[in-house]
């Protein structure tokens, strides 16, 4: 799955003209994004911003609230193997 999410994501910025990991694409459209580096990530694109860390937990959050529900989260074991 994280596969996955990683190339759409990658693929959906290319498509759209947006850097991707710093890297400039030709896509469908041409993007300027302007604005603070925070939102936009400045000279790296887009995931260099706060964007893919709030897409990630509101995506990691209920995976895991759903994982405890079920009883499928394990404690760590420290010092055993």
């Amino acid at each position: 799955m994280g596969v996955g999410l990683h190339f759409a994501w990658n693929t959906t910025l290319g498509l759209i003209g947006i850097p991707a990991s710093g890297h400039a694409s030709v896509g469908l459209m041409t993007t300027r994004p302007t604005g603070p580096d925070l939102l936009t990530g400045g000279e790296f694109g887009l995931e260099a911003s706060i964007v893919p860390v709030i897409v990630s937990l509101l995506i990691a959050i209920p995976m895991l609230i759903a994982a405890h529900r079920r009883g499928d989260l394990l404690p760590m074991r420290c010092g055993h193997r």
